[in-house]
């Protein structure tokens, strides 16, 4: 184990020794318990290793490139200012609770005539970022219930509301590259979007601050005159456990995306570049590696050509920075909570009208996914099998170390809006 442990490009197999040891001395308590410790102390060992390796790798090259830098990433939020600085926890829960003030919709008037109280909607104000399998169905079903709302209760007739998705590979890729001109158009016009697509694309379709802002105006301007595109969206995404999300994604497109083989044989076709007999479609196969880190990465270049430690650090930037708040699949209730006290607009019941609007539950795994005989139900198991987790975790490392982040992320945020009453030690 502190062999393996310590080649850094051996990290896949890490965590499948520990697995491994425990099935090897399933039946030996004790002994299990010690292998067990010493492999985990050669695994922290070896990521200590290579962690300080890569740390001061990095630390040479930018002191001797420091003269010449050059800008890898195009980001989402301005980036030249330096990210404020917390001395404790006490300070960035300050922080987050000021940046979770209640965000209500921007409106501007559509006729001349004050008898009439049309209004539309602002462009670009708010922007939810699913990621398949993450409950952003349900967030979408609330979304779209609120916006429905809103239409009878503040007499917002002109909602303009886009729903964008990768998995409809060709409309998408038609829409992105302008081979679908009006695609784009509506989307660059809408209020609301759902978007299930990489924040790298996001320019593309009009979202970004360059583009929200005449060139004849200026920023502060703009920022008065509702009539022109927001410049600085609200943002929302859910994340959820890579494991839980990956399998749960392997559940619902058995059949279209995997061609019935069993999870662990889908991870060794990748790996040995032979999926073409199994499915086309890029989509599926991205879904199982690294998926939400490669949704959250705003930079330009190619998401395969760059280090996991810059990808990893563009992803949680964004978070921090980009998004107004996160929430968890884990977590939904709280998270439905969360979403109502940030955007009242969103809440379950709001003044004035009787329309109740709480996160439903959709987009749950096929009744039957025509994987057995004669297109019978394959039955699969609520969770995968240890060979199974240890092939998921070593083709997501990024995903779990993004998923560390945003639970210690909610978690600061559920103190900032009082839905938690202390912090947990």
């Amino acid at each position: 184990a502190c062999v393996v442990g310590n080649l850094p490009k051996k990290r896949h197999y890490q965590t499948t020794l520990s697995l491994m040891f425990r099935t090897m001395i399933a039946n030996d308590k004790k002994k299990r318990s010690l292998i067990e410790a010493f492999a985990y102390f050669c695994l922290l060992s070896s990521f200590l290793f290579v962690s300080n390796k890569t740390y001061n790798v990095q630390a040479s090259v930018a002191e001797k490139n420091n003269a010449k830098k050059t800008v890898r990433h195009r980001t989402l939020v301005n980036r030249e200012s330096d990210e404020p600085e917390f001395v404790n926890e006490e300070q960035y829960i300050e922080y987050l609770s000021k940046k979770l003030t209640p965000q209500h919709l921007n409106t501007y008037p559509t006729s001349n005539y004050s008898e009439d109280n049309r209004t539309a909607l602002q462009h670009h104000q708010f922007l939810h970022l699913h990621h398949m399998k993450t409950g952003g169905t349900s967030m979408n079903g609330l979304l779209q219930c609120a916006i429905s709302r809103s239409r009878k209760t503040e007499k917002k007739e002109q909602i303009a509301y886009m729903n964008v998705q990768e998995c409809s590979e060709e409309r998408y890729r038609n829409c992105r590259d302008g081979a679908d001109p009006k695609c784009r158009e509506r989307i660059n016009e809408s209020a609301i979007l759902s978007y299930c697509a990489p924040l790298m694309d996001l320019e593309k379709f009009g979202w970004m601050k360059n583009n929200s802002i005449d060139e004849g105006k200026q920023e502060e301007e703009a920022l008065e005159d509702f009539s022109l595109p927001n410049s600085n969206p609200h943002a929302v995404t859910v994340l959820r456990h890579p494991v839980n999300r990956i399998w749960s994604m392997f559940r619902f497109r058995t059949k279209s995306c995997y061609s019935c083989t069993p999870l662990i044989d889908v991870y060794k076709l990748i790996d040995a570049n032979q999926t073409e007999n199994m499915t086309h479609s890029t989509t599926c196969i991205t879904q199982l590696l690294n998926h939400q880190t490669r949704n959250l990465v705003s930079s330009q270049h190619e998401f395969d050509t760059l280090p996991d430690h810059e990808l990893i650090e563009d992803a949680l930037y964004n978070i921090k920075n980009y998004f107004t708040m996160i929430g968890l699949t884990e977590e939904m209730n709280d998270t439905a909570k969360m979403v109502g006290k940030v955007f009242p607009w969103m809440a379950e019941t709001i003044p004035g009208s009787n329309l109740t609007c709480a996160m439903p539950h959709r987009n749950a795994s096929p009744q039957n996914n025509r994987c057995g005989p004669n297109n019978t139900h394959w039955e699969l198991p609520p969770h995968p099998d240890n060979e199974t987790l240890a092939a998921i975790i070593a083709h997501n490392q990024l995903d779990m170390i993004l998923y560390e982040q945003a639970v210690q992320q909610f978690h600061y945020q559920k103190v900032a809006l009082d839905l938690d009453q202390a912090i947990t030690e």
